[in-house]
């Protein structure tokens, strides 16, 4: 330790304390301020008698806006995917579905701006869009057998209501 200029000094209490051999040209540094430091100064402030603080005008309640194209993205995408699940209108809700992830698409963009929200419903939309155009593609082509352009599973539905719960007879 001798070598790094350190010696070790023992106290009146027999604690040892290091000490560090500075040249003379070196000028001290600032410490910043200790916890204690801190403490001190914030019972200062903690013993001033409180003082009536100036009104503070708060600004009026803003109201929540989603994007609009999200939202329209989100209502497009659901009509496109209830109309594949049709059957007999899987190609329109194929074009639908396109329509659909476009306007979603859009309604990321505009819920990226600030003041704006949207993104969940704008990627539900965007969700819902695909699964129509997926869902539509496979009935178009055959690959679905309960769900074919020859189908009308509206009536099937209908059908099995009626057959199953009479008051839906009425409806």
């Amino acid at each position: 330790m001798a070598r790094l200029g350190m010696h070790r000094n023992r106290t009146a209490d027999d604690e040892v304390t290091d000490t560090i051999d500075r040249p003379e040209s070196v000028e001290r540094i600032e410490t910043r301020p200790t916890i204690d430091d801190r403490r001190a100064r914030d019972t200062e402030v903690a013993d001033r008698p409180v003082t009536e603080r100036p009104a503070v005008e708060e600004a009026p309640p803003r109201w929540v806006r989603v994007s609009a194209l999200a939202t329209l993205g989100l209502i497009v995408g659901l009509a496109a995917l209830l109309a594949t699940l049709t059957g007999l209108l899987a190609p329109i809700g194929v074009a639908a579905g396109v329509v659909g992830g476009a306007i979603s698409a859009g309604g990321l963009v505009g819920a990226s701006r600030r003041g704006v929200t949207g993104h969940s419903v704008a990627l539900l939309g965007l969700l819902l869009s695909i699964g129509a155009i997926v869902l539509g593609v496979l009935a178009i082509g055959g690959y679905l057998p309960w769900l074919d352009s020859r189908t009308d599973e509206v009536v099937k539905a209908r059908d099995w209501l009626n057959a199953h719960l009479s008051f839906m007879r009425n409806w």
